[in-house]
């Protein structure tokens, strides 16, 4: 942690926007790193994609940087790497680590940058508090909206807003938990990244693509989703812009030119394949296999230019007529896709809950058995020796 105490807080945050502003000034382009002089910022990045991939959420402050600008410009190069590698998989994990990373961090900052981190940042109703409740020091306290966004993410009793202080529309929260809460929002923040930059990787220079080629040969062959897992999530992960299409769709209603786009690039990002998109737009009236077919694979990259669309953002949605409610359930997300990996997370982690669970009750069941087994073993022994005596 050394190195970490060193670092200015731009260069240990690269979400401030001071951090991007200071990364500005000094012009860097892709084309900049032909010149060997910014060969370590390359390695920093080469570094932190591999650390990602290797221990995720375990990572740790080991190979910070001690040179602000290296640390500052190696996180941005990183996306543009991940992006060039092409793997989602790669790419949520990074998302992960670099979370995981920055919260770590933040457990040694002081009130001053954690309270700037959550309010400039990530527009989070935070306030400071300072209280003593039942032997439990509280610093701050969150309003309701921000707090459920990311409590409603976690089983643990303790997070659960019936065991909570609530007090006019506040819940009272600890600094670590406060720092915990924000890791979603990093987390949901470096994947929007990367998905601005999917699908349209630049042309790498010479050191860049060498970078490329080695992190594609030392990466693990079995990379796992952590977060989210390798299974796809059913309509009801989806956000309700999707859903209302898709109901739409299969009741043989015809939809705009740009809601088609919009499931479409959606359902091509959350991991289906083309031939599984079209089957929804079998029922419109004007269906054409042929012509859908080829927009389904050009917005996959798959003809035409070869670049993968994103999904467009909630904004977008909202200025072609398409968001339900003006976002109102969907918990201030800017991109459906956002919305899809929160609730997938929900989701995996309440069926790991409930294999849990289902493993207690197999293991108590087990021990029940061996007892009754046991008890009857000795009853019919009992038994026996009677009958002999």
């Amino acid at each position: 942690m050394e190195t970490a105490r060193r670092l200015s807080i731009r260069a240990k945050y690269p979400f401030l926007p001071e951090s991007r502003e200071y990364l500005a000034k000094h012009g860097l382009t892709i084309e900049s790193f032909a010149d060997p002089v910014y060969s370590r910022i390359v390695e920093r990045a080469k570094a932190r994609i591999l650390d990602a991939a290797n221990y995720g959420d375990n990572i740790g402050p080991w190979n910070l940087s001690d040179d602000e600008l290296v640390e500052l410009a190696s996180f941005p190069l990183s996306i543009v790497m991940i992006t060039s590698i092409g793997d989602r998989r790669l790419a949520r994990r990074f998302a992960l680590a670099e979370s995981s990373l920055a919260v770590k961090l933040l457990e040694g900052e002081g009130e001053e940058v954690v309270l700037k981190i959550a309010r400039e940042v990530f527009g989070m109703d935070v306030r400071v508090e300072k209280r003593t409740i039942s032997g439990i020091e509280y610093d701050y306290s969150l309003g309701l909206k921000d707090y459920l966004r990311g409590a409603l993410l976690f089983n643990k009793p303790e997070w659960k807003l019936v065991n909570r202080i609530v007090e006019r529309g506040r819940v009272l929260v600890t600094s670590h938990e406060l720092i915990r809460l924000m890791k979603d929002r990093i987390m949901d923040y470096v994947l929007e990244l990367i998905d601005r930059a999917w699908g349209k990787p630049p042309k790498l220079p010479k050191p860049l693509e060498d970078a490329v080629k080695e992190l594609r040969e030392n990466l693990p062959k079995n990379l796992i989703e952590i977060e989210l897992g390798s299974e796809l999530g059913g309509p009801e992960t989806w956000p309700p812009c999707m859903r209302a299409i898709r109901e739409r769709l299969l009741s043989g209603e015809n939809v705009s030119h740009f809601a088609n786009f919009a499931l479409a690039s959606f359902l091509i990002n959350i991991g289906m394949k083309p031939e599984e998109v079209l089957s929804l737009y079998a029922n419109r009236p004007d269906f054409d296999a042929r012509i859908a077919r080829y927009q389904v694979e050009h917005i996959a990259g798959l003809r035409g230019s070869r670049t993968r669309y994103t999904t467009p953002s909630c904004s977008t949605m909202r200025t072609n007529g398409l968001c339900v409610k003006g976002g109102e359930l969907c918990g201030g997300v800017r991109n459906p896709l956002t919305y899809y990996r929160r609730a997938m997370r929900r989701k995996l982690k309440l069926d790991k809950d409930k294999a849990e669970v289902g493993r207690e009750r197999g293991e108590a069941g087990g021990e029940a058995m061996r007892e009754a087994r046991d008890e009857g073993g000795n009853a019919a022994a009992e038994g026996q020796s009677n009958n002999t005596r």
